[in-house]
């Protein structure tokens, strides 16, 4: 009998068919030593750039400039965007400068480790009226408060943070 791959609809051949009842040999030694290859949809899954191995996107910083790593809360008259950064207890209080018009918000580190960082997020859901930054000493983390221009509840903050800044604030 024939036993048909239903991801690419070919059959293969009784021969290839491995059931429990049958003794292994030299042939099946041979065939467990093949690399493993993957069909259909997830033929590109588990192919990674040798690059890529052992990287720590939270060590190695592999984003670049831009900070894209961060949570969120939503509060009765703010919403808070929560960052951090490994080193950031260490930044002066003057390298941060934070940014905000009505419907956006921005944060500038001047230095972090040698490097100018940025977080910005360009379309939020909904309008507010200006933004504090807390500092979290002792955690790494710095605290985006935005005030919310409309006491109601936000269910997303908005788009993705900007990682080109070719465009400008």
């Amino acid at each position: 009998g024939r036993q048909r791959d239903f991801a690419t609809g070919h059959r293969a051949p009784a021969s290839d068919l491995r059931s429990p009842s049958r003794e292994p040999t030299a042939a099946m030694a041979q065939d467990d030593e093949k690399p493993v290859v993957y069909l259909g949809a997830a033929a590109g899954k588990y192919i990674w750039d040798d690059v890529l191995k052992g990287v720590d996107a939270d060590r190695d910083d592999v984003q670049g400039d831009c900070i894209s790593k961060y949570s969120w809360a939503d509060g009765k008259n703010r919403v808070s965007i929560y960052i951090e950064l490994e080193g950031l207890d260490g930044v002066a209080d003057d390298a941060f400068v934070v940014a905000s018009g009505e419907k956006d918000v921005s944060l500038t580190i001047a230095s972090l480790a040698g490097r100018k960082r940025r977080f910005r997020l360009p379309n939020l859901s909904h309008k507010i009226d200006g933004v504090k930054l807390e500092r979290k000493r002792g955690k790494n983390t710095v605290v985006l408060k935005l005030a919310k221009k409309e006491e109601k509840p936000w269910l997303s903050l908005g788009s993705a943070p900007e990682r080109s800044w070719a465009t400008g604030f």
